[in-house]
């Protein structure tokens, strides 16, 4: 407790902690020391809305929660399908793209490893065809530059076989098995028993192409982006439309609503009517990267077989459009929905991670992988040794660190990954909330929009309002 006006002595590491874990502190009762409240209030105060456009408030027919590489997408695709419709995004952040959109590995997936008939298997298909297109139409720097999935071990060999006939069942192209021969005159420094080789795996900056879907919907002159407008309450009503509220008091009105909240769309679906569930998941994937030297040891995306057991793809290769390569990610659990380091946590998170039955489920039922995730974020050599399994020329002193990225899993209560996108209507008829997006998000991102907007059509009754003076895909 304060005594005589003054904090308690915490040192500028308590003070840290409290920077980095006291935002959303204060709404958890009995969490917060009153002397900490303060630090709490003034971080949530300090942020200030930005707005790129010109729609004055009230103007909007949809609002859309989420500037990252889906909701911009979604935005994109409302006004260029309508040709009145007005839509704003709000985005909490101080700028778009802050988050999965720029902090993945930048593939353009083929569509290999989803479950046929999915919605994911689809879209990823649909998306690559669509994200090759538009960044051909947009100059967008992006490569084929193919892939290998590489099985080490003979037990790897049956899931490789079947990761084929998924992939061809998906109408994946091109694909074809090689031998270690193969493997050899493609990539001289990878080896392997077998691998599956995608030509048409590609390679693009996704934060580049989610600030081109903005400007695309900025330069029709019916769309306004909002940063720094991190929503607190959303009021939805048939009757009355939605207002979303913001932090700082702002507020946003619009006829409809479309939630794609990335790792919080459990918080934000939720808020706006929707389950309780599913739960969203942060799990840092730390990268490193090759010397500039180094470069040269692969040409394409290197990714070892998957574990069915835990659905990540594996410590991978993967060459950048800007000459960079990168070793990794991993997939590590983090204590805070932007978790981007070790030790960052928010204590809102954590405890309800901590109540999270799924959580535990999940947990128990794969610790070993669970802790070697963890352990390989902490030890380098371990971590670029998985790599090293299938690339024996690659040393740990070829790599400098990298950064990190933090990726949503959504789970349901029985611990259960879901693996597939997840779409949702409100309870009030004008929301629609994406509740789960995860990898391939950013490939099938045009895909996505355009399943979104499909939905919205029939969901807010699109088709008798006729509420755009031109609907040119409403029949």
């Amino acid at each position: 407790m304060a005594q005589n006006g003054k904090l308690p002595s915490i040192g500028k590491s308590g003070l840290r902690l409290v920077r980095e874990c006291s935002v959303g502190l204060a709404d958890v009762p009995g969490f917060v020391p009153q002397w900490m409240v303060p630090f709490c209030e003034s971080r949530r105060s300090s942020s200030s809305s930005s707005i790129r456009g010109n729609l004055k408030n009230g103007e909007a027919d949809v609002a859309i929660i989420g500037g990252g590489i889906v909701g911009l997408a979604t935005a994109r695709e409302i006004v260029n399908r309508f040709s009145s419709a007005k839509v704003v995004v709000v985005e909490k952040e101080q700028d778009i793209v802050k988050h999965q959109t720029s902090h993945n590995s930048g593939v353009i997936h083929a569509g290999i490893y989803y479950e046929p008939g999915s919605d994911m298997a689809k879209l990823c298909v649909d998306g690559a065809r669509r994200m090759y297109d538009y960044c051909e139409k947009k100059n967008l720097p992006h490569k084929r530059v193919g892939k290998l999935i590489v099985a080490t071990r003979d037990s790897e060999l049956p899931i490789l076989d079947n990761l084929y006939k998924r992939a061809k069942a998906n109408g994946v192209q091109g694909l074809e098995l090689l031998s270690p021969k193969q493997i050899l005159d493609i990539e001289p420094n990878v080896r392997a028993l077998r691998a599956l080789h995608s030509p048409n795996t590609g390679i693009v900056d996704y934060a580049k192409v989610g600030r081109s879907y903005a400007e695309d919907v900025l330069e029709t002159g019916r769309g306004q982006i909002r940063t720094g407008f991190e929503v607190i309450g959303i009021d939805a009503d048939a009757s009355r439309g939605v207002t979303l509220q913001s932090k700082t008091g702002d507020e946003v009105k619009a006829k409809w609503l479309i939630t794609c909240g990335g790792l919080q769309a459990d918080y934000v679906g939720s808020m706006a009517g929707g389950a309780k569930g599913p739960t969203v998941l942060p799990f840092r994937g730390t990268y490193h990267e090759l010397r500039p030297e180094y470069r040269n040891l692969i040409t394409r995306n290197i990714y070892p077989v998957p574990d069915p057991k835990f659905p990540m793809v594996g410590v991978h290769l993967t060459p950048r459009v800007d000459g960079r390569v990168l070793i990794g990610p991993n997939s590590a659990l983090a204590l805070s929905k932007e978790g981007y380091k070790f030790w960052k946590v928010n204590m809102k998170d954590t405890l309800l991670f901590a109540i999270n039955k799924g959580l535990w489920k999940l947990v128990l039922s794969n610790p070993g992988i669970v802790f070697q995730e963890i352990w390989r974020d902490l030890n380098t050599r371990a971590f670029v040794g998985e790599a090293k399994r299938y690339c024996p020329k690659l040393e740990v002193e070829h790599t400098v660190h990298g950064w990190a990225g933090v990726h949503a899993v959504a789970i349901d209560d029985s611990g259960k990954i879901i693996g597939n996108f997840l779409f949702e209507n409100g309870s009030s008829g004008v929301v629609l909330n994406v509740r789960n997006a995860p990898s391939p998000a950013c490939t099938s991102s045009l895909a996505i929009a355009n399943t979104v907007v499909d939905r919205a059509v029939k969901d807010f009754d699109w088709v008798n309002k006729k509420p755009f003076k031109t609907d040119k895909v409403l029949a």
